[in-house]
């Protein structure tokens, strides 16, 4: 059946079938020329000025100035002339009028003038889509990285900074991690670039691979996900975007740094306007050794097995290395489609460890893995009239190898001795083995939303999941890990409505989900004989969003939502490393509210101030957890956790001078199972154990000049506060011996100086800057001090 599904000619169809459907109807609708303003606002200095909002009257649409001074209002549909609007507190309001040239795209700039504000005027301005996406009845966060892709940093790097948000790491560059997202986490919370779900992707694609400046936001959604990402996520998504433009760019970036550290990424694009095409590439590679010093790890005679005492000594064997190349050809402003593209991906890693994740007592010297990942995508957008479509296929193979071949031993002195001949065992396993894991995988997407006039829309989507393993190891002739071929299949359909009064001061949205899983898992039982079983979890889920305006400076936002979360390939088959199969494993479902209040305001002239504060609670069934048992482990169901907690921030800026950024989150995480297995819970009401309950982050930045002549200078200053908590359940045992993951303060410096309008850009980064010890994971050591300099090139 599997070899059938995966013929190159059923495949191709399989791909093609969601742009055939929607090809169809391109005749309802017709193309209408669509272009782009952009432009830069300066004073009378030529000093570029944030914060105003630029918008074109009757349209609805606009965006806010950055700290460049520059806008950029996309996909303006209009055939007659109109007024381009510019204003903002201190400045007098100004108006243009545009006269659209066909498809010809325009620039309109601003030279302001000191005056009055009118707060009037203020209430109607247009807003960024980022902006406009923080309005919504999501609980959301949207990370702009304009100001950050200079940086020496990565996607996680940015995402821990929000607040809700807890990223823990097993090491430096390419090491594990696990995301928290109030207090779910794994695969609880969902990852997706420009929409399309990354799971599976392989280990070389994973969140901390990218560096910042290939990406332009990060929607963070917290508890509620909308029907367009088609999730089945308990606690949260995360949609990367990149920027989609219609023009011709360049962007080069490249770090070095301590531990013999070395990223580097091209980002460039030609596109031709008037023909309609455009080619892009998109790469970036990655290097360290990540011989950071560890403190205290513990010494074992390598003959005897005895414990010798505590040495400081340097990682040897943590080397990390990663690549990745899409390439992407594709169609805009056709009259059957807005935008058509069809993409290939390649990506390898190769990973070294030094010991297991969990833990630092057995020391690796060769053990290792790697990742090879094919990928072939196609997308597909088209407005036609008040209807509006996207689409996406995708289709591909990822090989992980998993390693262990060694007939060594080896501790942290770097010592090592041979095994005896009969000795068949690896530095993991009790045989020595040589995994390959193969994943055929399948996804497709469609989504639809018709306007039915300005208060009603309505919206649809399918999703789908499809994903086949199987094994052969090279070494270990006794293995059966995946040597029969297992399979899930998920699809998740999606429909909503949203109501918009009039008055603009209100919006509300219902919507509903239904959730269907099936599969065939092959394991082995303790006989090593193969038990096959059928899988068929279906489900359905609902929620509403709504949002409230109360004058010009308070919003209320308040969302629901029954969230299902099926079990992932790797959850319930294992992944022939640490994680043992579980076919038995139910999905979670969880009921997810949020309550929030922002606020936003001018304090002074030159002053703009703007706060969160968001509620949560999320009451979970059969909530999967990962259960160790030695450096291995297995996923298991918990009958019921509940989540609750409080997360706030702020945001203070003077102009683009300074700025001062601030959050922190408190989650309550418990076992709320009364009777396990019939008999009392020892651990009802306790905390769920090695989850952080208490966190927070600041990050303060000043330039202190900014001409386009002679740069553009600025320092930046993060700090980020983590709070004890234990490693076991908090009420077993005395609180005095039990293990702990003390509290962490760490502090980050950056400076950046840009030349010639941002066409040249320089950054030296200093993390950890005070050399503490910190830990994600018990005993397990983060990197200390460490310093990165990067140079990046944009031309555009």
């Amino acid at each position: 059946m599997l070899r059938t599904f995966f013929q190159p000619n059923k495949f191709l169809y399989l791909i093609l079938l969601p742009f055939i459907i929607v090809s169809c109807i391109n005749g309802f609708g017709q193309n209408r020329n669509r272009v782009t303003i952009s432009g830069k606002v300066v004073d009378k200095k030529n000093n570029p000025i944030p914060g105003l909002s630029i918008y074109i009257k009757g349209l609805n649409k606009g965006d806010v100035s950055n700290a460049n001074g520059q806008y950029k209002i996309e996909n303006i549909i209009s055939d007659t002339a109109f007024h381009l609007t510019i204003s903002g507190i201190g400045y007098q309001t100004q108006s243009k009028e545009v006269k659209p040239g066909g498809s010809t795209d325009l620039t309109v700039n601003f030279e302001m003038k000191k005056g009055q504000y009118n707060l009037s005027e203020f209430n109607v301005v247009g807003k960024s889509n980022a902006e406009e996406l923080r309005e919504t009845g999501y609980n959301v966060n949207v990370l702009e990285t304009k100001e950050l892709k200079n940086l020496s940093t990565d996607i996680n790097q940015v995402l821990q900074t929000t607040s809700g948000v807890n990223i823990r790491q097993a090491g430096g560059l390419g090491s594990g991690f696990k995301l928290s997202l109030n207090g779910l986490s794994g695969n609880q919370v969902r990852y997706f670039i420009d929409g399309i779900p990354m799971e599976s992707f392989g280990s070389s694609l994973s969140l901390n691979n990218y560096p910042v400046n290939l990406i332009d936001n990060i929607e963070v959604y917290k508890g509620v996900v909308p029907i367009s990402l088609g999730a089945d996520a308990l606690g949260g998504a995360i949609n990367i975007t990149s920027a989609y433009r219609k023009k011709s760019f360049l962007d080069v970036g490249y770090t070095v740094g301590s531990f013999n550290t070395h990223r580097g990424s091209i980002n460039g694009q030609y596109a031709n306007k008037e023909k309609g095409y455009f080619a892009r590439v998109t790469s970036f590679i990655n290097y360290s050794d990540n011989n950071f010093k560890m403190y205290d790890v513990p010494l074992y005679d390598l003959e005897l097995g005895n414990y010798e005492g505590d040495i400081d000594v340097r990682r040897k064997h943590s080397e990390y290395s990663s690549g990745m190349v899409k390439a992407e050809v594709g169609l805009f402003d056709k009259k059957f489609a807005d935008r058509i593209s069809l993409s290939f991906t390649k990506s390898l890693n190769r990973k070294n460890y030094q010991h297991p994740d969990n833990n630092i007592k057995r020391v690796f010297g060769h053990f290792h893995s790697r990742n090879n990942t094919t990928l072939l995508s196609a997308t597909y957008e088209k407005r036609f009239g008040k209807l509006a479509i996207t689409a996406y296929a995708l289709g591909g193979q990822i090989i992980e190898e998993v390693i262990d071949t060694s007939s060594y031993k080896y501790n942290w002195a770097g010592e090592s001795i041979r095994r005896d001949e009969d000795d068949q065992r690896g530095e993991l396993y009790d045989r020595r083995s040589w995994l390959e894991i193969t994943d055929k995988v399948f996804r497709s997407s469609a989504q639809a939303v018709y306007t039915i006039d300005q208060n009603h829309e309505l919206a649809a989507s399918y999703s789908q999941n499809y994903t086949t393993r199987s094994g052969t190891d090279y070494v270990d002739e006794f293995s059966t890990s995946f040597q029969s071929p297992s399979y899930i299949n998920k699809t998740i359909l999606g429909g909503s409505y949203t109501y918009k009064p009039n008055s603009k001061r209100w919006e509300v949205s219902v919507f509903a989900k239904e959730y269907l899983y099936n599969g065939n898992i092959v394991t082995t039982d303790s006989q090593d004989e193969e038990v096959e079983e059928n899988i068929d979890l279906s489900n359905t889920g609902y929620g509403f969003t709504s949002r409230y305006f109360a004058g010009e400076h308070f919003q209320f936002k308040a969302s629901f939502e029954r969230a299902l979360r099926l079990p992932e390939s790797h959850e319930i088959l294992g992944d022939g490393i640490y994680v043992n199969p579980n076919p038995q494993l139910l999905p979670e479902n969880s009921y997810n509210g949020n309550l929030g209040l922002r606020f936003r305001t001018s304090i002074a002239e030159n002053w703009d101030f703007r706060s969160d504060l968001n509620t949560f609670i999320r009451s979970s069934n059969d909530f999967i957890r990962f259960r160790p048992m030695g450096p291995f482990g297995q996923y298991e169901n918990i009958s019921n956790v509940r989540s609750t907690g409080i997360e706030g921030g702020f945001e203070i800026r003077y102009n683009s001078f300074a700025s001062l950024n601030a959050n922190a989150t408190y989650q309550n995480i418990t076992d709320q199972t009364k009777k396990d297995e019939g008999l009392e819970n020892v651990n009802y009401n306790s905390k769920i154990p090695n989850v952080p309950y208490f966190f927070a982050n600041a990050r303060f930045g000043i330039k202190p000049f900014h001409k386009e002549t002679d740069g553009n200078l600025s320092f930046y200053w993060s700090t980020r506060y983590v709070h004890e908590f234990f490693l076991t359940w908090e009420n077993l045992g005395s609180a005095e011996s039990k293990h702990v993951i003390p509290s962490q303060l760490t502090h980050d410096l950056e400076a950046e100086y840009s030349l010639k309008d941002g066409k040249y850009n320089f950054s030296l980064s200093v993390n950890n800057l005070t050399n503490n010890i910190v830990y994600d994971n018990f005993r397990i050591q983060k990197p200390g001090r460490a310093i990165y300099f990067k140079i990046r090139y944009l031309l555009q």
